[in-house]
């Protein structure tokens, strides 16, 4: 490959690079990361007042891939209320006081039907989030209330825009969650710290992608970082197109550690709030593996300020990852090709469609 004869500084620090379609219109759709959150932010609010006094008892999160990530953070920032999040074509048995959230980009995730499908009789407290596609359709159809998402851009870096509209209609339903909006200036901080303009020897991101690029990078996380974690394995699957393992510590103690050799390298996003057993473990990861070991951590005033900050560094990791492969971070192959041949994915639409016909 070509840019493997390349300085790899030379690359990340050429503003050329950055001019080229694909990465120009990736690190575009980035930059408005917090932007996104808070407008976001503001249509969740004006949806949660529509619900009016609803108090669900639990909220049911349906989706898959990088919409049901925002499952997993919203799971581990809401306080006193359950969240269940459901990656799975099999129905969850739904409360008729729960909350549903449906969330599909495309509108045509199949694996989140069989479960709204099961349940439209018995529960009206649905929300569908999504660009369109059957999803839309149907929530028009059922008059539900819907958040329509920004169209043109790949699923995964719907993230912040998936990820404000949740939080703004948990936050206007009085349920305890902590707050992001307070943390939003802090956090523009990060994206000048690890913006192209910024030369690689103070840049982040641009340090762990150069360190990753010739390895198979391997995420731990922990607690409330343990999502920042699964994030990142996932941005450098489908950005970077490199194979990346994630695990949650305590457990890759005693199991996942075992196969860690010369050809792997530790990534670790960090939170302040971390317990003194964890930061042990850390710092004994740090001195077994020396070189291999990255640990990423962001100066922030609150710990959903460091939340946001990682969550913005972690996007701009795999993206620089995806500069020194010169591959495409926007495009995908092998998935949509899958989801196309796969007939239960049919099956499940053309059941929908009926639905919509009655």
């Amino acid at each position: 490959m070509k840019w493997m004869k390349r300085e790899y500084h030379d690359i990340l620090d050429n503003p050329e690079e950055y001019s080229k379609e694909k990465f120009k219109k990736a690190f575009s759709i980035i930059q408005r990361y917090l932007e996104c959150f808070s407008r976001y932010y503001e249509i969740g609010l004006e949806i949660g007042r529509r619900l009016k006094d609803f108090k669900p008892s639990r909220i049911v999160y349906l989706g898959i891939g990088g919409s049901a990530i925002v499952g997993d953070f919203t799971s581990v920032i809401v306080k006193d209320l359950t969240v269940r999040v459901h990656r799975d074509y099999t129905v969850l048995k739904i409360n008729p006081d729960d909350l549903i959230l449906a969330v599909s980009y495309s509108g045509d995730t199949a694996e989140i039907f069989p479960t709204i499908l099961n349940n439209l009789d018995n529960n009206r407290r649905m929300v569908m989030i999504t660009s369109g596609g059957a999803l839309r359709r149907l929530a028009e159809k059922k008059s539900f209330p819907i958040v329509m998402l920004e169209q043109g851009i790949p699923p995964r870096y719907a993230f912040p825009h998936t990820f404000g509209a949740v939080i703004g209609l948990i936050k206007s339903l009085d349920i305890k969650i902590e707050d992001f909006i307070e943390n939003l200036d802090a956090a523009k901080t990060i994206q000048d710290i690890v913006s192209p303009e910024t030369p690689t020897d103070r840049n982040l991101a641009k340090k762990s992608a150069l360190k990753i690029v010739n390895m198979l990078p391997v995420v731990y996380g922990y607690g409330r970082a343990a999502p920042i974690a699964y994030r990142l394995k996932c941005q450098l699957n489908e950005n970077s197109k490199l194979f990346s393992h994630f695990c949650e510590i305590p457990e890759a103690l005693h199991n996942d550690i075992e196969v860690l050799n010369e050809k792997t390298i530790l990534i670790a996003p960090r939170l302040s709030d971390e317990p003194k057993e964890i930061n042990e473990v850390y710092r004994l990861l740090s001195s077994f593996l020396h070189e291999r070991y990255i640990e990423l951590k962001v100066q922030a005033g609150s710990i959903m300020e460091e939340i946001l900050s990682l969550l913005i560094l972690v996007d701009y990791i795999s993206l620089y990852a995806a500069v020194l492969r010169d591959t495409d971070p926007l495009s995908l192959s092998v998935i949509p090709k899958l989801k196309g041949q796969n007939k239960i994915y049919q099956e499940i639409l053309k059941s929908v469609d009926e639905k919509l016909e009655e």
